[in-house]
């Protein structure tokens, strides 16, 4: 049995048997871990750790995952751009010291969760994956200097400022980081700020006592050369105008604006760093609006940092989100499909007959422009029946106009692929003008060293 293997079956034996009793609430709660959205264990000094997935021991990392990373950054190195992956530990992770007896009680061990977390660490580096170990990072100044916001699940601004030191350490190792270009940032407080929670408004509610506040000092980072920094416009009005060094992609658990993650980044690097996440997106929403947009198309990035949640599972979706980063992340999309509008403004039909059924292709979609958030894919073969897939943005997404869709699997014969001829292509709106279909070549995922 690996030690992987063998962690793992330590921590489902370790699992919750039953509820614990809870200790003496200090803001007079009661109910905390019962049956809520937002069922959690009050520990010290105020601090909340939500049961999942704070307290989770586990959270899905395959090797299927762990290869479909490494595609990713061989991908995206293959035309200029290197990969930091940036798994962004839980707040047990981070603040074990103030975690409560119930914690054990529910099954966690803090010091088996961290070598989990670790061990992830190293499976990425076997397959060539560059990571950052945030959760060391994030552990440094404990209940006197959080990393996490005591009732809420979103970093402080401290924790910002320390999770883009680390990445600045990893981006320093960076084949070639030090040719490029720097400027001097400055980054200077704004004063306090109330953040709106849910999490703790959820929980105030199970609670007597006025819980802690979502309260951070907040932070401006400025070029001092007086050229706009990048900060959240990664994606928005005159994003890239300078081909912008370092994109950064992640969720609202570190993507807030005001915790300044991109700033801090700037700030420690030298670089120009443009951000975008996505409130509640989960771990593709950016990622897959900023890799299927024309920006990234037309101007990309150094360096890309992906900065995703350990417990927002790459592979909750299946492989497809993956393959969709990798086909758009390369530039092997160049075989144009004959394609033609259909009798609805929202219908394309693609001639598929000229693809070679040996090569597992992926189909890319862009629709001229139009801000669509769904696109589904109905696949005809003569003596067939129809096979459809389909790829459906996050509402708060910012529309790319473009996906990329998997043509293999549709059928359990890999003959039916050969003849199958036509492709309807549906979206949400109408086509915008000239959309076009080309077909990329899928080559098969590589697992890492070792793994089965």
């Amino acid at each position: 049995m690996s030690l992987r293997a063998a962690l793992c079956l330590l921590a489902m034996i370790g699992g919750p048997l039953a509820a614990p009793a809870a200790a003496q609430s200090v803001y007079g709660c009661t109910g905390l871990a019962g049956q809520h959205r937002w069922a959690s264990v009050e520990g010290a000094a105020g601090v909340f750790f939500r049961i999942d997935p704070d307290l989770m021991m586990t959270h899905p990392f395959s090797d299927d995952t762990v290869a479909g990373l490494a595609e990713l950054s061989r991908a995206l190195a293959a035309q200029g751009t290197r990969l930091i992956y940036v798994p962004l530990p839980t707040k047990s992770l981070a603040m074990p010291e103030a975690l409560p007896p119930e914690a054990r009680d529910l099954g966690y061990d803090a010091t088996l969760a961290a070598t989990l977390y670790d061990d992830m660490l190293t499976r990425l580096a076997l397959a060539g994956v560059t990571a950052v170990n945030a959760r060391a990072a994030l552990r440094a100044g404990g209940n006197a200097a959080p990393s996490f916001f005591a009732t809420d699940p979103r970093l402080t601004a401290t924790g910002a400022r320390r999770t883009a030191e680390a990445i600045a350490g990893t981006l320093a190792t960076l084949p070639g980081a030090a040719d490029l270009p720097r400027a001097r940032f400055e980054t200077r407080s704004t004063g306090m700020q109330r953040l709106p929670s849910p999490m703790r408004t959820g929980l105030q509610r199970h609670c007597l006592i006025p819980l802690p506040q979502v309260e951070t000092e907040t932070f401006v980072t400025t070029r001092l050369d007086g050229a706009a920094t990048g900060g959240n416009t990664l994606l928005g009005s005159g994003a890239q105008a300078r081909g912008g060094l370092v994109a950064l992609v992640g969720t609202d658990y570190s993507g807030d604006p005001a915790v300044n993650l991109a700033g801090f980044l700037s700030t420690a690097t030298g670089l120009d760093v443009q951000g975008y996440a996505v409130t509640g997106g989960g771990a593709f929403a950016a990622i897959s609006s900023y890799l299927t947009s024309r920006s990234f198309a037309e101007t990309r990035p150094a360096v890309l940092v992906w900065a995703n949640p350990m417990f927002e599972s790459l592979a909750s979706h299946g492989d497809q989100p993956l393959r969709e980063l990798i086909a758009a992340a390369g530039d092997t999309c160049r075989t144009a499909l004959p394609a033609g509008a259909g009798p609805a403004p929202d219908l394309m039909i693609a001639d598929l007959a000229g693809l070679d059924p040996a090569v597992p292709a992926m189909l890319m979609i862009d629709t001229g422009g139009a801000p669509a958030t769904r696109v589904t894919i109905e696949v005809r073969g003569p003596g067939s029946p129809a096979r459809s897939r389909s790829v459906h943005r996050h509402k708060g997404q910012l529309p790319s106009g473009r996906f990329y869709l998997p043509l293999d699997g549709l059928w359990p014969e890999a003959a039916v692929m050969g003849a199958a001829a036509t492709a309807d292509i549906r979206l949400d709106v109408a086509f915008g003008a000239g959309p076009r279909v080309t077909a990329c070549p899928q080559l098969p995922t590589q697992k890492p060293a070792g793994a089965p």
